[in-house]
Order: C-alpha cells, then structure tokens, then sequence
C-alpha cells in the first residue's frame, strides 16, 4: 500500500438484494470448516460471500437488513495474516500444505443507503472548499471527523515548522478520516509521540517529519 494513501488495494463494495444468510459449513461442502454465508442477488447474477465474520458483522450493523433488502456488504481489508492451506486424502492424511500471507477482511453489512450517505460524507470532506458547518449540517456524522481535523490543524501548527510539510500532514489526515467514513468505519485515532522534554529540541529537519501514528 502506498505510504502517502490510507486506502487498500483489496477494499470493495458487493451490493445486491440479500436472499438469505446464516451458519453452514464453507461452500456447503460436507467436510469444511464451520463459516457463514449472506447470499445476495446482484446485478450479475447470484454472489455468494463467505466469512465466519459475516454473522459478527450482521450482528454490529447500524441499519439491520433484513432479507428482502438492498444491501451492501463492504469487505476493508487490513493487515495481512499468514494462512496456511492443507489438502487431505479420503482418509483424511494431509497431502500438501501450503502458507502464504493474505489481507485480513473488516467486514461492513449495511443498507445500500447507508454506504450512498457515507460516500457523500465522504466526498464533503475531502473538499476542502466546503465549510464544515455545512458539510456537518448535511452530514451529521461528520462532527467527529471535523473535531479531529481541527486538533490535528492546531498540533501541526505547533509542531511542525514548515508550511508545506503541515499542508502534506493536514491533507494525509483528511483524507485518512475520509476513508474511514467511506468505509463505514470508526474513524482512526491521530496521535503525535510526545517528545522528551529533557531531550534536545529536534533538528529542523526531524521536526518537519513529525511522527505520525495512525490506527
């Protein structure tokens, strides 16, 4: 993933009308592990996503499809997790194993208005031409992520020093927060490491790369 971009490469957006969900063993398949399904009809035809979070994910949703809805499951992915693979014989020895590093999946399960609503929200953020109050006004969840881009503005300008390393700081921060509210996400905590007071004052170029943590 690009430094200078919050987004991953394997984020994507399945919308359809959901048919039927719940608890069955992967791809129906007799042998596989306990997994959980939400079936969907999509434009393309029937789609079928796997994840034992999907139930969690269901379960945390903010506007509770029901069957019958049109809905969006969003799958963020997040730092990669190494898997391992093992095919086994009829008599169930293991034939082959195989490890390999894949993206982790933050499953988000919403009303197709949900993610409308949150990709406008996201859009007005990201411009920096619309003035918070009526970006929080049409978007009400927004507050939060105006809060944290004030704060952020008032850290930068206190700790770092050149203009343009601020604006490059500022614009990473937007763009982070507006990601998240695309996502359907909880918005990250932005954190500057406290320096030692009994350490010498940084050197102007240290300063100008203010570390920067992101969760």
């Amino acid at each position: 993933m690009n430094a200078d971009s919050p987004r991953h490469p394997t984020d994507r957006l399945t919308v359809g009308r959901l048919t039927a969900h719940g608890a069955a063993s992967h791809e129906f398949r007799p042998r596989a592990e306990a997994s959980y399904f939400i079936r969907l009809q999509t434009e393309r035809g029937e789609r079928i996503l796997w994840s034992p979070n999907l139930k969690q994910a269901l379960i945390d949703s903010r506007s509770q499809p029901q069957v019958g809805d049109q809905i969006g499951v969003k799958e963020n992915g997040i730092d990669p997790v190494s898997v391992v693979t093992r095919k086994k014989d009829a008599d169930g020895r293991i034939t082959d194993e195989r490890r390999y590093d894949a993206p982790r999946t933050h499953w988000v399960v919403e009303r197709r208005e949900f993610f409308d609503e949150r990709a406008a929200a996201a859009r007005a953020l990201r411009d920096a031409r619309v003035h918070p109050r009526q970006a929080i006004r049409d978007h009400p969840d927004l507050l939060g992520a105006y809060l944290t881009l004030d704060s952020a503005a008032k850290i930068a300008e206190q700790r770092i020093e050149h203009p343009q390393s601020r604006d490059r700081f500022l614009a990473l921060i937007r763009e982070t927060l507006a990601h998240a509210t695309e996502r359907g996400e909880p918005l990250p905590v932005v954190r500057l490491r406290e320096r030692d007071s009994a350490r010498e004052p940084p050197h102007p170029a240290e300063r100008e790369s203010a570390p920067v943590r992101l969760r």
